[in-house]
């Protein structure tokens, strides 16, 4: 599917936007930043690096994500998830490379329940104006704008992430977003019909 053409594009922002204005985004809203600050200060470098089973379990519900994976994550020994969360947050290799050992199968910070949304939500909660989420509803409201990355057949986990991230980087700054978290509402609302026409 092409890209839609611009004038679209800003037409749905506009509807967004009007959206915004009113209380139909608060649930949506609610449901994923509600805890945004619990998560901030867990993933902080020195808290990542003492961070206890409880601990590790209150961040995962704190993210903004499915939580389907959560038992898998909390079976890892706390000492894997300590030092995975770190080296994916805070190592100093290209974010590339630190989600390819993340994410890839062959990688050495591996973690079961490990996977993109988690990645992406973990880079988001520590930099929201520069790294936004992955998950089903920012693939669809991509998909919806014509702006879907096509994936190689033998394309790694990582290079999908990148992909997508790619994608959402363009979305936030043709709109103007004030940061990733709107992005994310922004796609949420259009995968699940919000800026159709009345």
């Amino acid at each position: 599917m092409p890209p839609l053409p611009q004038r679209q594009f800003y037409a749905l922002v506009d509807r967004f936007r009007l959206l915004e204005q009113g209380s139909d985004l608060d649930r949506m809203r609610k449901r994923k930043w509600a805890k945004a600050r619990i998560a901030h200060k867990l993933i902080q470098e020195d808290r990542i690096q003492a961070l206890t089973p409880n601990e590790a379990g209150e961040l995962y519900r704190s993210l903004p994500i499915s939580q389907g994976k959560r038992s898998d994550f909390l079976d890892n020994p706390i000492e894997e998830l300590r030092e995975s969360l770190w080296f994916l947050l805070y190592e100093e290799l290209s974010y590339e490379m630190r989600v390819w050992e993340f994410l890839d199968d062959m990688g050495g910070y591996r973690l079961k329940g490990g996977d993109r949304s988690l990645a992406a939500a973990l880079f988001f909660t520590r930099e929201p104006s520069l790294y936004g989420l992955v998950n089903t509803n920012v693939e669809k409201g991509l998909r919806r704008l014509g702006m879907a990355p096509k994936y190689d057949s033998n394309e790694s986990h990582a290079g999908r992430f990148q992909k997508v991230q790619e994608a959402v980087w363009q979305v936030q700054g043709m709109a103007r977003f004030e940061d990733f978290s709107v992005t994310d509402d922004f796609l949420e609302a259009l995968a699940k019909g919000m800026l159709d026409d009345a």
